[in-house]
């Protein structure tokens, strides 16, 4: 038997509560700031935290990727609690994971594919620092929000690039479907820019490429997805179906947390605040202890 876990959340949002004071770094963790993962543009570069105690386990990983409508951001907004910023590379790494933000091309200076092949660099890079890092390699997981969360699902969707592919994802409001996104208008402009104009004549291959609605395959890796219904940027419709096409492809593993109420990026910037132990938990469970992710089934 298969079981889908689709957990409608109905909740409201009470802003989050400022840090009286800026929260120092951990002292149990080291940082690593604008390491190169590839030679050449300024733009690839990415800041790692680990545990100082190396331990006998081989540690998972997890490459955590900002939004920005593939136009701007920066991996700074997640390189350490300082922000308060959920889904910080620094939290990660107390939970036992060695972690990774990166930054990226925009769209501004080179179309998509090249934000999704400098992510594949990051996770190839990755790989083949496992050594170095003491990581566990057959465990890599990505995690972003908005357009962070798109990219993110590519690398575990339709990727046939093992050495860049992840083995768990977590989108935060990410594009799913990028037509459905230029014909609603929602970011119409920003996704021209992305994909190089509309999706007409051979560009059209090309937002089906982009798109993690046309990606989904008997491989596809298990998944948490976080949308809220009153996203005027990433429409609940476009969640839901894609969700439902999931289900038909009897994808085994698929976390839906939809949030009533709740605009763009509930984790990241709305921080409702079970979104973090969901976050949290789901890539324990698949990466940390992926014993138990085999043991997902989902049901008819």
């Amino acid at each position: 038997m298969r079981q889908l876990h689709m957990l409608p959340v109905f909740c409201l949002f009470f802003p989050a509560l400022l840090w009286a004071e800026e929260p120092a770094d951990p002292p149990e963790i080291t940082i690593q700031l604008n390491v190169p993962y590839r030679d050449g543009n300024p733009a690839w570069r990415l800041d790692l935290a680990m545990k100082k105690e190396r331990g006998d386990k081989r540690r998972p990983g997890i490459v955590v990727i900002h939004g920005g409508g593939w136009i701007e951001g920066d991996k700074s907004s997640f390189a350490s609690k300082k922000h308060g910023v959920p889904g910080n590379i620094e939290e990660f790494a107390e939970l036992g994971f060695v972690a990774v933000t990166i930054n990226y091309r925009m769209s501004k200076e080179a179309p998509f594919p090249a934000a999704l092949d400098d992510c594949k660099a990051a996770v190839r890079w990755l790989r083949e620092h496992a050594a170095d890092y003491n990581l566990d390699q057959d465990h890599i997981g990505a995690y972003g929000n908005s357009a962070g969360g798109h990219l993110a699902l590519l690398l575990g969707m339709g990727n046939d690039d093992a050495a860049s592919r992840v083995q768990a994802a977590a989108s935060d409001s990410g594009p799913l479907d990028l037509r459905f996104q230029h014909e609603s208008g929602a970011l119409r402009d920003i996704v021209q820019q992305f994909l190089g104009g509309p999706p007409e004549g051979d560009r059209l291959k090309l937002y089906r490429q982009a798109s993690p609605s046309d990606r989904i395959d008997k491989d596809t890796p298990p998944l948490l997805l976080i949308y809220g219904v009153s996203d005027n940027q990433v429409p609940i419709e476009s969640a839901d179906a894609f969700v439902a096409a999931l289900g038909r492809a009897k994808v085994e593993d698929v976390t839906y947390h939809r949030l009533a109420y709740v605009d763009h990026c509930p984790h990241s910037l709305i921080r409702v605040p079970e979104m973090k132990a969901a976050v949290d938990q789901f890539f324990v469970r698949t990466l940390l202890h992926p014993e138990t992710a085999k043991k997902v089934r989902r049901q008819e």
